[in-house]
């Protein structure tokens, strides 16, 4: 992420770019996941795709889409930069040479309709609404970049319950409680450190 250049002083050359999320659609709505806690969201791994880095916006190399049906949270999409021929769920991926350009321009390999209910367990923190203000251009945005943010509480599976945290987020917002958009200093450790919380989702529940 970043690297360190000898000159007539040393500096400090960070590669910034956002990422993009997660994608969760509820009530007809579409949210990007904020941050999580908990065990079992789909990755690409688990159905043992090898991935790639599909750009700098996308290092891990794929993006997942969910849909909350009938009170079940489903995996309904899953886009993937790979060389691999997996079928998931008896679902054959569209490969990039049936795509139109504009849709592979990070991912070559496309899931649809996959259908498949996640055994995950815990909270998921969900986004829209964004402040384009508050971009970062460095990891995942923040929770409180979004105006509004539900908490969805899962488990295995089952959506269990529903928080409206938008006013929890806008009083963040106001007391400049969220994520730093900046590194404090230029010193390894605190870029390091903040290089690597602008990556984690992590859901620091209150």
């Amino acid at each position: 992420m970043f690297t360190i250049e000898d000159g007539q002083r040393k500096s400090l050359v960070i590669t910034m770019t956002g990422q993009i999320a997660n994608q969760f659609k509820y009530e007809g709505e579409i949210y990007e996941l904020v941050a999580y806690h908990g065990e079992s969201l789909y990755s690409a791994e688990d159905f043992g795709i090898t991935t790639q880095t599909a750009s700098t916006a996308c290092w891990r190399g794929y993006q997942t889409f969910y849909d909350c049906v009938d009170g079940e949270l489903i995996l309904d999409s899953l886009h993937v930069r790979t060389e691999d021929k997996i079928a998931i769920n008896d679902v054959v991926p569209i490969k990039n040479e049936e795509l139109a350009e504009d849709s592979w321009a990070f991912f070559n390999t496309i899931y649809e309709n996959l259908s498949l209910k996640t055994k995950f367990t815990g909270s998921l923190l969900l986004g829209k609404d964004f402040i384009r203000e508050m971009y970062v251009h460095m990891g995942f945005q923040s929770p409180e970049s979004f105006k509004t943010v539900i908490d969805i509480e899962v488990s295995d599976g089952d959506i269990i319950k529903i928080t409206d945290m938008s006013a929890r987020m806008e009083e963040r917002r106001r007391l400049g409680q969220e994520k730093p958009s900046r590194p404090p200093t230029l010193e390894d450790k605190d870029v390091g450190d903040w290089v690597k919380d602008r990556f984690s989702q992590e859901y620091k529940s209150e």
